[in-house]
């Protein structure tokens, strides 16, 4: 029944936060469509357009909208909102190019430029047009936020911070440089601070598909599900927040709704790493090991220092036989991340159900002298003397791991191989190790 609870609670949270962002976007269509002249009806039906990353329909209906609203610079600059967006230079220059065509010198024209700069990736260029910018208007919003952008991108954490918080006292009912002050802080890997910023700016625009998914990945549980569905109703393209659901999912033990998010990852991208990995641990799941296998080594192709997947890619090579090629992914997994001991531990894990006690201790001894605690790899230490009938040392770091370990490691099973141990009996080889 509690299974049956969990699918159900995925299966409406994924389906109804999308059905109305589609919603929204088709009736918003329908107004504009209805009554053409109706500048707030177009401007509303661009920026839902914008939302969903349809830049260039965004930006035509903003432009034409521009006309409806006086041809002002505000205006403009709106409808070059979605070609910065889009990430053109070209089309950002010739949105650009219709303010200057109403002033050239205006401070909203510089900043627009230098928004078309920093997509070109021209920062020098940017920060000349913002700094005339800002001696022109200090107090203008659009300068201070793109001050704040450009430092950010310079990752002048600071100078960025300034600028955003100038550009919140300017305009406290503006979300864009509170979600700018949670992506510097998340670079800064201030998480605290990032999530702070993150809700302030959800306070004051929670239809952002960006900001739900940064949002959502710092949440838990249901609230992180239901930012994540929100996020790819508004934005169907949105790879990473596919992935993160399927990740949600996964963790859950919702295996039908993590294949239903990482298919639709890899339905707006094939080079959706995770969700080939994701789509490889159902499938390792469901013990359809060589399908399992085939996603492992196409996440893998994709992103070759993917830790996860070449553990289990190792493990199911050790499942079915190919020892060899088993302790080459450990082997990568280990050289991947110097710092995680998981290769290792496999490694030992399969050297001591094949009785090969020296290379396990050789596997160990870095990752003791870098974790002299690590209860996983004291209780593998203890199996390794076992194999060698070293009964003293074997009781001494099997005591030690039960005593002073840390970490995951099977506590039950190592205290059943002391007893054994202590009492002078079990076999040479173990079939199994202490290790999760």
């Amino acid at each position: 029944m509690l299974r049956l609870a969990l699918a159900t609670f995925f299966a409406a949270a994924t389906a109804l936060p999308g059905l109305a962002a589609a919603q929204d976007l088709a009736q918003l269509e329908a107004a504009a469509r209805a009554d053409r002249r109706d500048a707030d009806a177009q401007v509303a039906y661009g920026h839902a357009l914008l939302r969903a990353a349809r830049y260039r329909d965004a930006y035509r209906v903003l432009h034409d909208a521009a006309r409806l609203r006086g041809n002002t610079l505000e205006a403009h600059f709106d409808a070059a909102r979605a070609a910065f967006a889009e990430g053109d230079y070209r089309r950002s220059r010739a949105a650009c190019q219709q303010l200057e065509r109403r002033g050239r010198q205006e401070t909203l024209t510089k900043v627009c430029r230098a928004r078309a700069f920093l997509v070109w990736n021209r920062a020098g260029r940017a920060f000349e047009e913002l700094e005339a910018a800002l001696a022109q208007d200090p107090n203008a919003f659009e300068v201070q936020l793109a001050l704040g952008d450009a430092h950010r991108l310079r990752a002048s954490t600071s100078e960025s911070e300034a600028a955003y918080q100038a550009a919140i006292r300017l305009d406290g009912s503006r979300y864009e440089a509170q979600f700018g002050l949670g992506l510097l802080y998340a670079n800064a890997r201030r998480e605290a601070d990032a999530l702070r910023a993150f809700e302030a700016a959800y306070r004051l625009e929670p239809n952002d598909p960006a900001l739900l998914f940064e949002l959502g990945t710092r949440k838990e549980g249901a609230e992180a599900q239901r930012l994540l569905t929100r996020a790819v109703g508004f934005r169907p393209d949105m790879v990473r927040a596919h992935e993160a659901l399927g990740d949600l999912a996964l963790a859950a033990n919702e295996d039908a709704a993590a294949t239903a998010s990482y298919e639709a990852a890899l339905a707006a991208s094939d080079e959706s790493a995770p969700a080939h990995y994701g789509l490889g641990v159902v499938d390792y799941r469901a013990g359809r090991i060589e399908e399992a296998r085939t996603k492992l080594e196409r996440a893998i192709e994709l992103v070759p220092n993917f830790l996860e997947a070449v553990l289990l890619l190792g493990q199911i090579q050790e499942q079915t036989g190919q020892t060899d090629e088993a302790y080459e992914s450990y082997r990568l997994a280990s050289n991947i991340d110097l710092q995680n001991p998981a290769g290792r531990l496999h490694g030992a894990r399969l050297a001591i159900s094949e009785g090969r006690a020296t290379k396990a201790i050789g596997l160990l001894d870095p990752v003791i002298q870098r974790q002299p605690n690590l209860g996983a790899a004291l209780a593998l230490y203890g199996d390794a003397w076992r194999i060698r009938r070293n009964r003293e040392e074997a009781i001494r770091y099997y005591e030690r791991a039960l005593s002073q370990g840390t970490g995951d490691f099977d506590r039950q099973a190592t205290q059943r191989s002391l007893d054994e141990v202590r009492n002078q009996t079990g076999p040479r080889r173990l079939q199994r190790a202490t290790v999760r």
